[in-house]
């Protein structure tokens, strides 16, 4: 299957293409991840099987067609509309299709992963790179204590000094387990891990989490299979460290009553605006169709809203997407 390569823009409400300037950009991906700050995005990552192999060296470094994996990371510059390719070969792991990357300060965190063929190897490394002009090798953090396991399609996040992974799979099994590392401490220890109690979250990959405060939302995601509902999201309380089962309200803005699908593989961005946190989110699969809906989750009402006059220029799913911290959202890869 071919892979689009597809940068877009969020502009009030509207999906605008961005336009790159200069020759070097990424190559088609997806399972990839991408993050930002206010100046760039950061491109980390991903998988095509399908490239042309024209003008690609045979002794290429960072993709070859035995293993089709970008050993790549890439920043696009907000303001100049150009990508650079960072030389970052050192300790650049094998495991690099469906990790999770998001923002810690001035750092990248990216955790987990898979190679191909995917579930036969997976990481549970904790990978950090410094943003800054030059470039710099990315370091894997030195960690102790009750390490989560090596697994890909996670969610992850930061929040008061501690590093957070949720679910994913081995490609066999799947959890919704939760494990924090303190940052401060650099020690692992395990949150939650399931039992297969009552009111306990159905093990998930490729799903998307929001934080509110001390409350952590689960946005979707599936197995194999199964593609798992948005009209019900778990919510793991961090004070409390149980989970609980919140039922949000269909869109009834129109004269037909409307709620989003199913899906994993899809992609979410929270903002923070004068009403409360929104949640965005992008396209995804039930595991048969392939959608180009966005919608947005008001977490104080916990009511969706379809976007009815933005959509994605195309289905997409295993793409990424990030936001600023003045609310434009990015989006980049798929398929």
């Amino acid at each position: 299957m071919s892979i689009p390569r597809k940068d877009y823009i969020f502009k009030p409400f509207k999906v605008t293409k961005v336009k790159c300037r200069g020759f070097g950009r990424p190559r088609p991906r997806s399972g990839h991840r991408i993050a930002c700050d206010d100046v760039n995005i950061y491109c980390f990552g991903g998988y095509n099987p399908s490239l042309p192999l024209t003008n690609i060296p045979r002794d290429n470094p960072t993709w070859s067609p035995e293993r089709p994996l970008f050993k790549e990371l890439w920043s696009f510059s907000i303001a100049s509309r150009k990508w650079k390719q960072h030389n970052v070969v050192e300790n650049m792991p094998e495991e690099l299709a469906s990790n999770a990357m998001c923002m810690n300060g001035r750092y990248l965190m990216i955790f987990g992963g898979t190679g191909a063929p995917f579930g036969n190897r997976c990481s549970n490394d904790v990978i950090v790179w410094r943003t800054c002009p030059g470039d710099a090798k990315l370091q894997i953090l030195d960690a102790v204590g009750t390490r989560p396991p090596g697994q890909y399609g996670q969610a992850i996040l930061c929040h008061d000094g501690c590093f957070y992974t949720i679910g994913g799979t081995n490609g066999f099994a799947y959890n919704c387990d939760i494990y924090r590392l303190d940052l401060r401490t650099m020690v692992w220890i395990p949150l939650y891990v399931g039992t297969g109690q009552e009111g306990e979250p159905i093990g998930r990959y490729r799903h998307e989490v929001a934080r509110v405060g001390d409350k952590l939302y689960i946005i979707g995601g599936g197995t194999g299979e199964w593609a798992f509902e948005l009209m019900e999201i778990p919510m793991y309380d961090l004070q409390t460290n149980t989970w609980s089962i919140l039922i949000p309200k269909a869109d009834d803005s129109t004269s037909d009553t409307l709620s989003p699908l199913p899906r994993k593989c899809h992609s979410a961005v929270q903002i923070d605006t004068p009403e409360g946190v929104q949640i965005f989110i992008a396209g995804g699969s039930d595991g048969q169709s392939v959608f180009d809906d966005i919608w947005r989750l008001s977490i104080p009402e916990l009511q969706w809203r379809r976007m009815q006059k933005t959509v994605l220029p195309h289905p997409l799913y295993f793409h990424s997407s990030t936001v600023t911290s003045y609310g434009c959202m990015y989006m980049f890869g798929g398929m």
